[in-house]
């Protein structure tokens, strides 16, 4: 049974925040504070109304509106995240700052953009159009004319932490230290999710918004976090590798299971592990730098201890030094602060920025080999070598790829992969793959150009080009198209509203419920609101733009009508159908991710949002894993109290080509 997640209200801990089941005191303001908060956010509104009716970078509109957004939600959570009574004068002052900032944008005459110091930025993110903020630290030293570093910080997980909190700590008059050459990126990750779906899109939103602003180094961008930050470290830093000239991770949890002593899963739960699990993505420590830190008496130290010890099991070796234990098999450093907790002892913290250090000194080249390791392509580049497609999702996929200085000798060795890319290939490589020598097409052309390899029953082949998708029928998981349901939610999307007629009066509760819990939950949660358009407004621009999120039955959502026909799953008034199993349309809702009929290029989710809820939201982020896969059938019971209540009929993942596995 999942969580009755479907009253209209969700019941929260009064004047409280829960953090592990502990409650910790929060303010109440008086009347009299929040009128004067809305007051002031009322002024700063009108002013942003006011500078939006000329020609205004949008850019620079974010780094205002992003100030009206943090008093917005602050006052959306009044009862809960004024956490202390600071908390209403740190409102009051990030307005006044957003002020300020409005002002001089009215004037034409912004100076922010030309800072040095502390302050805060923003963008608006392509997922939901909301403004998410950033914090930066600018050398009195950075003059643009110039690369320079760029070190990009992962917060761990705060009790006390939302807007208000993140930009007062970070828009300050703190002096640089005299030391620092290099521009600080701290990333607010839309508050506390371990940097995953959504979260896990704001690093990089935030670190394309520096890079279009300042002038950095690709080749020196450093990858940091702590505690949730290291969590998120360890993730990002194994599933991107080739984005990061070096990563430190301080006392992050890698293993889902081990960690929240979770036992007994459903099988797509298991399968879906695989997504984030640091420790199943060790082997791609093999392609950057890496220190793993934790202190000797942090339970944390375990974690650390899981990567090491897959590490081994890879056929790497370690030594100890006192507490550290080096390797000359990669570039890799663990280090153990001694009889320290959950902190970065000062020794360990500087052994870290001396390692850390010595790799930017050296010129970072592309690596002629690349061991690389995945379980869905949503992770499936590596530098000059791209995964577009498994034999079977979720399972251990591996490339071992060489290539020669003047790229014309490639060798490869491969696990469970189907179709390689390799870009900007030179005419006529050697190429041996999987031991068999592959006979290049005749029509390459004689400059580099992409090369895709395909594995078919006969063998691998070549040819030019990544190919399309054309329709439904040549569907295939590929990167950003290959589920779970929660993957759609990681970019811009849109919920479609029901306006017609519903065919199945539970059901149809059962929709609008789920549309009013996502709407609550990723407010909260993601810090952003959802996009909602009624089913008879949607345009050709929304399918070709957005992920549509539909809600209702093929009766009552005219899109969900026009698509019904053309899924895996048959949906009609009497029943779904899965294969050769068959459930009355009565008491079971049908809820599924699959490439749009519409727009095979985008996501189709039918009634569900994140499979995870505010019981997950409000334990350790570790449990923010996704719960049905890509399709599921729930059996639906009306409660006495009329709460709908769901159990998990069947649940599954769709094949390589989309189809129902058998």
């Amino acid at each position: 049974m999942r969580s009755a997640f479907l009253a209209v209200a969700l019941v929260m801990a009064s004047g409280a925040f829960i953090q592990n089941g502990l409650a910790a005191p929060s303010y109440k303001p008086t009347k009299e504070e929040l009128q004067s908060i809305q007051s002031r956010t009322d002024e700063l509104k009108t002013a942003l109304k006011d500078i939006a009716a000329g020609n205004v970078d949008d850019a620079l509109m974010a780094d205002v509106e992003v100030y009206q957004k943090a008093a917005l939600w602050i006052m959306r959570y009044a009862e809960e995240e004024f956490y202390a009574r600071r908390y209403v004068a740190d409102t009051l002052t990030v307005l006044d700052h957003g002020l300020a900032r409005a002002k001089e944008l009215k004037a034409g005459q912004p100076s922010w953009p030309a800072r040095k110091g502390q302050l805060v930025r923003a963008y608006r993110s392509r997922v939901d159009g909301s403004v998410q903020p950033y914090g930066l630290v600018i050398p009195d030293g950075y003059d643009g004319t110039k690369p320079v570093r760029l070190d990009v910080i992962l917060h761990g997980r705060g009790t006390t932490l939302n807007e208000v909190n993140f930009i007062v700590g970070h828009d300050s008059a703190k002096p640089v230290p005299p030391d620092q050459d290099y521009i600080r990126l701290d990333v607010y990750g839309r508050g506390n999710n371990a940097y995953r779906w959504a979260g896990e899109t704001d690093v990089f939103e935030a670190v394309a918004s520096v890079r279009q602003r300042y002038r950095i180094d690709p080749r020196r961008i450093v990858l940091r976090g702590f505690s949730m930050g290291g969590a998120g470290a360890w993730h990002i830093g194994l599933h991107h590798p080739d984005q990061w000239a070096a990563v430190e991770a301080g006392a992050g949890f890698t293993d889902t299971k081990r960690y929240t002593k979770l036992d007994n899963l459903p099988p797509q739960q298991e399968a879906a592990l695989h997504i984030y699990d640091a420790v199943d993505y060790v082997l791609n420590a093999f392609n950057v730098p890496f220190v793993g830190y934790s202190g000797e008496d942090d339970k944390a130290l375990q974690q650390t201890i899981n990567i090491r010890e897959q590490l081994i099991k890879e056929g790497f070796s370690f030594k100890q030094d006192g507490l550290n234990w080096l390797t000359g098999d990669l570039s890799m450093l663990f280090l153990v602060g001694p009889k320290t907790g959950h902190k970065f002892h000062p020794e360990s913290k500087q052994r870290s920025d001396q390692f850390i250090q010595t790799i930017l000194a050296k010129e970072r080249t592309v690596p002629n080999h690349i061991r690389f390791v995945t379980y869905t392509t949503r992770y499936n580049r590596c530098f000059w070598l791209t995964v577009a497609a498994l034999e079977k999702h979720y399972q251990r996929a591996e490339v071992d790829a060489r290539r020669s200085d003047d790229g014309m000798r490639i060798g490869i060795k491969t696990r469970n992969v189907t179709r390689l890319i390799l870009p900007d290939q030179p005419q006529g490589p050697k190429l041996i793959i999987d031991g068999s020598e592959i006979q290049l097409s005749p029509h390459l052309h004689s400059q580099p150009s992409e090369l895709v390899l395909d594995k078919k029953p006969a063998g691998w082949s070549s040819r030019e080009g990544a190919g399309k998708i054309d329709n439904p029928q040549s569907l295939r998981k590929i990167h950003g198209l290959q589920g779970p349901i929660d993957d759609a939610f990681a970019d811009s999307f849109l919920c479609v509203r029901p306006t017609g007629i519903p065919a199945r009066p539970l059901a149809n509760g059962y929709s609008v419920a789920t549309l009013n819990v996502f709407t609550r939950e990723f407010a909260k949660w993601m810090r952003g609101d959802l996009r909602i358009k009624d089913d008879a407004a949607i345009t050709p621009a929304d399918i070709a733009n957005h992920h549509m999120i539909l809600f209702g039955d093929p009766e009552s959502n005219r899109l969900l009508g026009q698509i019904a026909g053309r899924l895996p799953i048959r949906w009609n008034r009497e029943n779904i159908v899965v294969g050769e199993k068959s459930f009355s349309a009565v008491d079971h809702m049908l809820v599924m991710i699959y490439p749009n009929p519409l727009n095979p290029k985008r996501y189709v989710v039918i009634n569900s949002g994140h499979t995870f809820h505010e019981k997950e939201f409000r334990g350790t982020n570790a449990l923010l894993f996704s719960r049905l896969g890509d399709y599921a059938v729930l059996r639906l019971v009306k409660g006495a109290d009329g709460k709908i209540e769901e159990s998990v009929e069947l649940a599954g993942f769709f094949g390589e080509e989309w189809e129902l596995a058998r």
